[in-house]
């Protein structure tokens, strides 16, 4: 069975960096993006099967993201999983509805992020050796 790969999303390289060493070491797949116009772009080029996506980037925002996968019927069933530091409850209820697997909130520990990704795959949720 071929490794899953994940897109991170995030103007933070420093988060990125350590998302991609939380989830290589899990044996994933990482693409990385520093926006959202370069997110849609590795979406079409890279077909993950899950993203990470932060919501307050430049350039293109997170719910810019959101909204161009909604409007876009190939792209829909793509699970996401936002990543915010923001915990506002009708927010995330409009994500959860713009179709979003769930949210994580900023600062998040590596079973936490290892824990969500699973689940948005379907994968069964084991304890990971951190």
């Amino acid at each position: 069975m071929l490794p899953k790969t994940i897109l991170i999303v995030d103007d933070m390289l420093t988060l990125r960096q350590s998302v991609r060493i939380i989830l290589e070491r899990q044996g994933y797949v990482v693409v990385e993006a520093g926006d959202g116009q370069e997110a849609l772009q590795k979406i079409a080029k890279s077909c993950p099967d899950l993203v990470l996506l932060d919501l307050m980037m430049p350039t293109m925002s997170g719910l810019e993201v959101l909204e161009h996968i909604a409007a876009d019927e190939a792209l829909r069933g793509l699970p996401i999983i936002v990543l915010t530091a923001v915990a506002d409850r009708r927010q995330m209820r409009r994500f959860i509805e713009m179709g979003v697997a769930d949210y994580l909130l900023k600062p998040f520990t590596p079973n936490a992020l290892l824990n969500q990704v699973r689940r948005a795959l379907g994968e069964e949720e084991t304890s990971p050796t951190w």
